[in-house]
């Protein structure tokens, strides 16, 4: 790969790394989806507002419907933390709204990420498995680059950039495939699981409701229950004065 001259080669160096792990990870778990009539690779997904996500990797079923979002985000930086974190979780919770076939949402959470922003990834119902930054650092040693540089050393960030560039592509590949070694096991299974999962057991396996209510005044109001019955007596209270929707859910 020949090197290319950028005018902020940080930058550049994250981008391509996370490109790489992106591929690495449709790779990984090209065998898992497609063994079970499904398929994988990015996508463009669409929410009810016509708003569009670019998301890493979509397993799709054999009619073409999203049913898991794997989303790799790298970050070097902890300011980034919000801005990534929280584009994640609005992106995610507005497609499954959108698209009910999406059963499972995944992010690859690599570089540095904080214990704040991985509790809030996880409180909006997205499985996280994470790669640290120190994994970076060490197998970019191995090619006698530097990974661990200050915000500020731009000569450093230059010289690892130009390292990574003279790199053949077989160790690109190698780079990531040991960086994501880890997770890349469990994130098949998750996956495998999913979808090896009959949909018509969904009743047995609930472990919670929650519902979101909106008035014609764009008030909202959201509820969890633990039980589907305690759900279902909760919307009864609102339509309390419509006997016919009573004897309906029952």
């Amino acid at each position: 790969m020949s090197v290319r001259e950028v005018s902020n080669p940080a930058s550049a160096l994250g981008e391509a790394i996370g490109k790489l792990l992106e591929r690495m990870l449709i790779q990984g778990l090209q065998d898992t989806v497609s063994n079970r009539g499904c398929y994988i690779g990015p996508g463009k997904l669409e929410n009810g507002s016509g708003t569009k996500y670019q998301i890493d990797g979509v397993v799709s079923d054999a009619e073409g419907n999203p049913v898991i979002l794997v989303d790799p985000k790298y970050i070097r930086y902890k300011k980034h933390n919000r801005d990534k974190g929280s584009w994640l979780c609005v992106a995610h919770l507005n497609l499954r709204k959108h698209h009910p076939s999406i059963r499972k949402s995944i992010a690859i959470l690599t570089g540095r990420w904080s214990r704040p922003s991985v509790a809030m990834i996880q409180s909006f119902g997205v499985q996280v498995f994470e790669v640290p930054f120190e994994k970076f650092v060490q197998q970019l040693s191995l090619y006698d680059i530097d990974f661990d540089w200050a915000e500020k050393d731009r000569a450093a960030a230059v010289e690892a950039w130009h390292k990574f560039c003279q790199l053949a592509l077989e160790d690109h590949e190698a780079i990531g495939r040991e960086i994501i070694a880890d997770i890349i096991g469990p994130v098949k299974r998750a996956v495998a699981d999913t979808l090896d999962t009959d949909i018509s057991s969904m009743p047995r396996r609930i472990n919670e409701v929650e519902i979101m209510l909106k008035t014609t005044s764009d008030e909202m109001y959201v509820s969890t229950y633990s039980q589907v019955n305690d759900a279902i007596q909760a919307l009864l209270k609102l339509v309390a004065d419509r006997p016919d929707v009573t004897d309906f859910l029952r």
